[in-house]
């Protein structure tokens, strides 16, 4: 594998992911360690350990996974993170199996999710630089575009098709949004200057983040309501896929700016760091306890990660 050498502007989670995965991650055995509990007086977590097995792309600089359906991961690898010509490029690993998304006219992708019917979605530019979502059922590719939108972006699906993401406006501000039905709502957390839809479950709970003057917060959108996640004593916290029992994955950057992986289950949050990484970022957890993300080595090298 190469050593990664990322800028900030190709690192893989600025090239299209607006919003989300801003933090490089920081293996395969990850503790999970039980956090603080907010002033809130959520409980802690009790502690445990997730086995996780590295997933990168063959050749690539830089690999890392944004969803997985239990048995196929999907996700994004980079080549040569430092020349221009080498863009990020959709993969999805099972069974110790790497296979290219090739996204019909596209120049970039990254496959955000997956759901249990084996629908994949996604987000690529295509020829003329244009954000676009896809959706990928068995081979067979569609546009997905937020009706008047600059750009339009696919990052979590539900096992009934619904989809959420985020999209442009002409002013460049950020939304999120879901689609039930090919029907789209924007989705805009109260006094946000920008919001992203980033996971769904079959409920129609949907999480993501919103960015304020404070920083970057997760948020848990249930019955018509928003509520705020903050992760205790973080700069900012992203969540990023939920599970049919309501819980909750994502990361969170500490005071330091180390990236570190979560999950809120019951009201109680869990810290995932794996073991002598410089950073871990968890962005799916299925309903069978399969979790994936990816993390950042001592040598700064990006790695997917799979586990359970």
């Amino acid at each position: 594998m190469k050593t990664a050498t990322a800028s900030p502007t190709h690192r893989i989670g600025r090239v299209l992911l607006r919003g989300l995965l801003d933090v490089r991650p920081t293996a395969p055995v990850a503790e999970r360690i039980a956090a603080p509990a907010p002033a809130s007086g959520r409980e802690a977590a009790a502690a445990n350990v997730i086995q996780f097995a590295s997933a990168d792309y063959p050749g690539a600089a830089l690999s890392l996974l944004f969803g997985t359906d239990g048995t196929t991961s999907v996700g994004a690898f980079i080549f040569d993170p430092s020349a221009a010509n080498s863009p990020a490029t959709a993969f999805t690993f099972r069974n110790g199996v790497y296979e290219i998304v090739a996204v019909p006219g596209s120049k970039s992708s990254i496959a955000t999710a997956i759901n249990g019917n084996g629908l994949m979605v996604g987000v690529a530019t295509d020829l003329t630089n244009v954000l676009r979502g896809f959706t990928n059922d068995g081979g067979t590719f569609n546009t997905v575009d937020f009706p008047g939108a600059t750009g339009t972006q696919v990052i979590g699906v539900n096992d009934s098709g619904q989809m959420v993401g985020d999209f442009l406006d002409a002013a460049n501000v950020e939304h999120g949004w879901v689609s039930t039905g090919g029907v789209f709502t924007a989705i805009n957390f109260p006094g946000a200057t920008g919001t992203a839809g980033a996971g769904i479950n079959s409920a129609g709970d949907i999480v993501g983040v919103f960015s304020d003057a404070a920083g970057s917060h997760g948020f848990l959108l249930k019955g018509g309501v928003f509520t705020p996640i903050d992760f205790p004593l973080a700069t900012s916290t992203s969540c990023f896929g939920i599970d049919d029992d309501g819980d909750i994955a994502g990361y969170y950057s500490d005071a330091g700016g180390k990236s570190h992986g979560f999950i809120l289950s019951n009201g109680a949050f869990s810290t995932i760091d794996v073991g002598g990484a410089k950073g871990t970022q968890v962005t799916r957890l299925t309903n069978d306890g399969a979790v994936v993300g990816g993390y950042l080595d001592p040598k700064d090298e990006q790695h997917g990660m799979v586990g359970r």
